[in-house]
């Protein structure tokens, strides 16, 4: 009895000094960081005595930005995640630490990480970025700005990725970086000039977790605006959205059923299987002339430089077949 006794009293000290130590390092880095805004909007300012080098993303576009840069973040919110959807080079280090999932990163984990600077995003983390702020210095951008706002996603991912480059203190990496992706788009551009790609519309969907819907994405879209820049032409025009897709039925794909279907689903997706015993499915046009070109489902098309790189070479690919 004794035993056990003292070894509650044990936890119960120990996780008491861990409350205090958290709290007063809050204090701390409220001190250190006082006047220095957090971000909730693309291009705001916000300045550091020294360059982050211990940085947590929270996001996966985030985490593909630093490593653009040649950056290892210390922390990453769902790494099995990250790993099983994002697929570019450089990959993650081993030595990376998992700090939650993205909707819900725990805070304790992040702290023990001790980072000087935290990049989020505005549609998860804004609830919480004064927490996140009293432990480093913390960064959060909207990838998906309003369509009235005149700024396209694509647009969005190349300023942020700037503004991080700047931050961290390799622009010209940075710079050099967005100047191979323009010259992917060209290349692209070039080798499917002339070609049943280019000649024909396309519609570019998504099946998600075995819903029996499918996300098909309209020109606010960033994965849209990169095969326009190819000169291929979006046959989808539906409602605007801010997040670049609408989640339709089947039913809606006769309308469009000339167009090419380029689509991304997870393995073994059941809706998928169904469809093809679908006869709607089984009767549109790019399904009948094999017009369907699969993008893999670790083509990440919310990402950042490099999955726009790897998803116009899938693109490219596909007109190779």
């Amino acid at each position: 009895m004794n035993i056990n006794f003292h070894c509650w009293i044990g936890d119960y000290l120990g996780q008491l000094f861990r409350f205090i130590v958290y709290f007063f390092l809050g204090l701390a880095v409220v001190a250190c960081t006082n006047g220095i805004p957090s971000q909730t909007e693309v291009n705001s300012s916000l300045e550091f005595a020294e360059t982050p080098t211990r940085i947590v993303a929270l996001e996966w576009v985030y985490v593909e930005d630093l490593l653009a840069l040649g950056i290892q973040p210390v922390g990453v919110a769902d790494i099995a995640g990250y790993n099983q959807f994002v697929q570019i080079e450089p990959q993650l280090a081993d030595t990376v630490v998992d700090v939650g999932t993205r909707q819900e990163p725990s805070l304790e984990a992040i702290a023990q990480l001790e980072p000087d600077l935290i990049i989020g995003v505005k549609l998860r983390h804004e609830a919480i970025v004064d927490t996140l702020s009293a432990i480093a210095p913390t960064l959060l951008f909207d990838p998906y700005p309003a369509p009235e706002s005149g700024i396209r996603q694509l647009d969005e991912m190349e300023q942020t990725f700037l503004k991080i480059a700047d931050v961290v203190n390799a622009k010209p990496k940075g710079e050099a970086v967005l100047q191979e992706m323009q010259a992917k788009f060209e290349a692209a551009a070039q080798q499917l000039q002339g070609k049943q790609l280019a000649q024909n519309p396309f519609i570019l969907g998504q099946f998600v977790g075995g819903a029996p819907q499918i996300r098909l994405f309209n020109d606010n879209a960033m994965a849209v605006q990169i095969l326009q820049q190819l000169g291929l032409t979006n046959a989808w025009q539906g409602a605007v959205d801010p997040f670049g897709f609408n989640t339709v039925w089947i039913e809606s794909l006769p309308p469009v059923e000339n167009a090419n279907f380029f689509y991304s689903k997870e393995e073994n997706n059941p809706y998928f299987k169904q469809l093809e015993q679908n006869p709607i499915w089984k009767n549109l046009a790019f399904v009948k002339e094999s017009r369907l070109y699969s993008i893999g489902s670790d083509t990440w098309i919310f990402g950042g430089p490099l999955s726009a790189e790897v998803f116009v070479d899938k693109v490219v690919q596909a007109n190779m077949l």
